[in-house]
């Protein structure tokens, strides 16, 4: 099966398709966070997740790939995580209104330690392909895009307090940001969730965040789009 075309750079199929759509997510939510809400680039952040946790499953799905065409779909996908989870999160903060400078120091330490952890994902992966230590049951560290279901979290529980106490909000905010930046970086054993996991995960998070918002809702009277 032909992935590449001669006159134009990359592999063409449907396997990287949802790695494609969680950066569109992520652009979207950044423009969308600054320009109208950031409860929109939540929204787009956990899309982006959504994106991302099923993207693996959707490239194995494909048969006979070549070497090239399993690096590409790596790349891409370690490149797509900075974009969606590491840079996307921050602009985030930005638009709620953390604009001081220690909390841009904040957001330069998180778009590092997720870096860093992208990175040393991405070399302890070529290590254990090379040495065939077979397949991989857990991760060092928390994945990056576990921000995607963190962050959204911290968000409404932070946005109870945007109107009585926005102090408050920004420092809830600023404990997501420091709490995610500390867990990409330690040295952790975390289990490797399969296609079932992912779903039960999506699943407990969105009733999560939904109850949240019922209860920022009628107790906190904050609308959805605060």
């Amino acid at each position: 099966m032909k992935t590449t075309c001669s006159k134009i750079v990359g592999f063409w199929h449907y396997g990287v398709i949802l790695t494609y759509l969680s950066v569109v997510a992520a652009l979207v939510g950044m423009f969308l966070s600054i320009i109208i809400n950031p409860f929109w680039g939540v929204v787009c952040l956990f899309i982006s997740g959504i994106c991302d946790g099923f993207d693996g499953a959707v490239a194995k799905s494909r048969k006979h790939r070549t070497d090239e065409d399993k690096t590409f779909g790596e790349q891409i996908d370690s490149l797509s995580d900075l974009v969606a989870f590491g840079i996307a999160p921050v602009v985030i903060g930005f638009a709620l209104g953390m604009h001081q400078w220690y909390y841009i120091a904040l957001f330069v330490l998180y778009t590092l330690c997720a870096l860093i952890r992208l990175a040393y994902y991405n070399v302890t992966e070529e290590v254990r392909i090379k040495t065939g230590a077979g397949k991989r049951t857990s991760f060092e560290g928390l994945p990056v895009t576990n921000a995607a279901v963190g962050l959204p979290v911290f968000y409404v529980v932070a946005t109870m307090f945007i109107y009585k106490a926005p102090l408050a909000m920004e420092i809830i905010m600023a404990v997501c940001y420091l709490l995610l930046s500390f867990l990409f970086v330690f040295r952790f054993r975390m289990p490797k969730a399969g296609v079932r996991g992912l779903c039960i995960t999506i699943g407990i998070v969105t009733v999560l965040v939904i109850g949240l918002c019922l209860i920022r809702y009628y107790v906190c009277q904050v609308p959805l789009i605060p």
